[in-house]
């Protein structure tokens, strides 16, 4: 979410903001914002029964399985006979990658570099070209500052012949870099996933207003919180925080937006981890979010259109908002979702607390959902009494994959989204009934107690958990189906008011780093 600064008001005892007449609309005198049954505001709302959960995966790719060990099942030999001229360095973008040269003199099935810290368990790259001659390889999934054991293994037949160890250090992240905190980590009930790929500003935080100021940094950071790849461009101070997976490739693609930022011309960016593969895309308005289709098509909001740039370079024009919305209502729009299975689009229209849904082929309206006409309805809550959900400067609604609607949304009644109050953000999930074209409510988790004056969002991971962000409360949680917090990562902006800390972007877990580093097409 964005959302232009309104002077913030109410702020009362314990230090929490409650809503005032204009932001939310309290019924009893007691009420705060949101559907509870009255009481200060930071009590937590009752919910529904948890989800059951295991059907997921992260967003709309597919379940990621942790890659095998190359070398299982081989019989493991040290020699040196297969390699020669093995030269380390750190990458000259990326302080935390390691770039190894070597020379092939013995031709190989394959070959791969076998890495770690010490104490830790071993990683490995991809198994690569085992041909005679110049060979290159790089290091990924280790924090900076750290010492790397690392060895090239050459596989012929069943055996797998490793290099004697070779040590290297990282060298230390960029001094202005943000740092999260890992709150708490209960590994027993977070997914399988080792990293989590993700976005975060600079931000000095502590007001609603110092945002989308400062440099934005792309991140991968392991469980203990340690960052392990990283990007930005303090040159322009673009405004990067939709980065993405591509569904159709080893890279990943990312928005260079123009806020506060200098002159420069907006763009989407193709890259490899590496940087082996780096093409910026030139997009004249540009609005917050982008996506990647399976086919390589990208999927952006430019100037109030929903547009499509396929693989080949060619570009149309898919759908309107201003035709169908129509004159003096704003087309601003935080949220753009691919779904692969009914290949529509999802776009989210927060002034208007309002959700669409386009054919991507057709660009036919398939379903809206929210609070504006024409909206598909919002069944009554299973709550006493029952009060009729609506949107409150929503993000991030994707479908998961059971084919239900995850959103981020203040609870009805917050529109004041300067005004926050503790437990009043929700991340909810509605069944879509599209017989009746209805929304009913399914699961709700209101247990946290920050708040996103903007972003927010929260997607299904492959465990069945819930991986979700507050923007610029800066706080990030692994939720179970029964609203436990399994992972709880925070970027604090110390000074102020905690409610506002370092504001967090996209975020998906991911298991292999390397499916992050392949040749782009």
């Amino acid at each position: 979410m964005q959302r232009p600064g309104i002077i913030a008001r109410g702020l009362l005892a314990l230090g929490l903001f409650f809503c005032s007449g204009t932001g939310c609309e309290p019924p009893p005198e007691s009420y705060t914002c949101g559907e509870g049954n009255g009481g200060a505001a930071g009590a937590a709302n009752p919910e529904p029964a948890g989800r059951e959960g295991g059907d997921g995966s992260n967003g709309d790719l597919p379940p990621q399985q942790p890659p095998a060990s190359p070398a299982a099942g081989l019989e493991v030999v040290t020699s040196d006979a297969w390699v020669s001229d093995v030269e380390i360095a750190v990458h000259d973008r990326v302080n935390t990658v390691l770039v190894v040269a070597w020379n092939q003199t013995q031709a190989a099935d394959a070959t791969w570099l076998d890495f770690g810290l010490d104490g830790e368990p071993r990683m490995t790259s991809r198994p690569g070209s085992g041909a005679l001659g110049e060979r290159r390889d790089v290091v990924l999934g280790v924090p900076g500052d750290a010492e790397v054991s690392l060895r090239i293994v050459s596989k012929r037949g069943q055996t797998a012949y490793q290099t004697r160890e070779h040590r290297f250090r990282t060298e230390p992240l960029p001094s202005r870099m943000p740092r999260p905190q890992v709150l708490s980590y209960r590994p027993e009930l977070a997914g399988p996933e080792r990293w989590l790929f993700g976005s975060v500003e600079d931000s000095e935080g502590g007001s609603p207003y110092n945002y989308y100021l400062n440099t934005f940094w792309l991140y991968i950071m392991d469980r203990q919180g340690r960052i392990v790849w990283y990007y930005a461009d303090p040159s322009t101070n673009a405004t990067t925080s939709f980065q993405r997976r591509a569904r159709d490739g080893a890279y990943i693609v990312l928005e260079k937006r123009c806020y506060s930022c200098l002159n420069f011309s907006e763009s989407i960016v193709k890259m490899t981890l590496d940087w082996t593969t780096f093409e910026e895309i030139p997009v004249s308005g540009l609005a917050d979010a982008i996506d990647v289709t399976s086919d390589g098509s990208l999927l952006y909001d430019a100037n109030s259109e929903l547009m499509e740039r396929t693989a080949d370079g060619e570009v149309r024009s898919i759908w309107s908002c201003r035709r169908h919305f129509g004159p003096g209502l704003s087309c601003y729009t935080n949220t753009i979702n691919w779904d692969s299975r009914r290949d529509s689009v999802l776009m989210s229209y927060p002034y208007l607390g309002t959700v669409v849904e386009i054919d991507r082929q057709s660009g036919e309206l398939m379903a809206q959902y929210g609070n504006a006409r024409g909206s598909w309805e919002f069944a009554p809550p299973a709550s006493t009494p029952p009060k009729a959900w609506k949107f409150e400067f929503q993000h991030f609604p994707n479908f998961t994959p059971s084919g239900s609607l995850l959103v981020s949304s203040h609870m009805p009644g917050c529109t004041e989204t300067e005004v926050p109050v503790a437990h009043q953000h929700a991340f909810v999930e509605f069944d879509v009934d599209r017989t009746r074209q209805r929304l009913i409510e399914k699961w709700r988790y209101t247990g946290g107690p920050e708040w996103p004056r903007a972003k927010g969002m929260a997607i299904r991971t492959a465990s069945g958990n819930t991986l979700a962000n507050y923007g610029t409360g800066g706080v990030i949680r692994e939720i179970t189906p029964g609203k436990q917090t399994a992972w709880h990562v925070k970027f604090d902006a110390p000074e102020g008011d905690d409610f506002f800390n370092k504001m967090v972007g996209h975020n998906e877990l991911i298991d292999d780093l390397y499916a992050l580093n392949g040749a782009a097409p």
